[in-house]
C-alpha cells in the first residue's frame, strides 16, 4: 500500500491500519523497569513482550516487577547477545535466551 493514498470507505466496510511503533533509542535492557511495568498495565505492552524485549518480569497478579526474575533474565538476555557495546542499527531480532521465564521463579 503507498504511503498516501484515497480510497472509498463505505457504510459496513472495515478498514486496519497497522502501524509499527517507533524504534526507540538505546538499549531495551537498560529501560527503567517501573516504565514497562506503566506500559503493561495501560496495555501497550503485553507482560509476554516485556519479557522478550526488555528482560522485565512482570508479576501481573500484584502488579509488580519482578526485580530478581528481571536481573536475572536481562543478564542471560546479554549473554546470548554477546555484545562489547550496543549496535548503532540491529538489522535482525535479538537472540531470544533458549527457556521463558515466568514470575513464579
Amino acid at each position: 500500500m503507498p504511503g498516501k493514498f484515497t480510497m472509498n470507505v463505505k457504510r459496513g466496510d472495515i478498514f486496519r491500519h497497522v502501524l509499527a511503533g517507533a524504534g526507540g533509542w538505546g538499549d531495551p535492557l537498560e529501560r527503567d523497569p517501573a516504565a514497562v511495568l506503566k506500559d503493561v498495565r495501560n496495555e501497550l505492552l503485553s507482560p509476554e513482550k516485556a519479557v522478550a524485549d526488555y528482560g522485565v518480569v512482570v508479576d501481573t497478579a500484584h502488579w509488580v516487577v519482578d526485580a530478581a526474575a528481571t536481573a536475572k533474565h536481562r543478564e542471560e538476555i546479554r549473554r546470548a547477545r554477546g555484545w562489547s557495546e550496543t549496535p548503532k542499527v540491529q538489522w535482525h531480532d535479538p537472540v531470544q535466551p533458549v527457556r521463558r521465564v515466568s514470575a513464579a521463579e
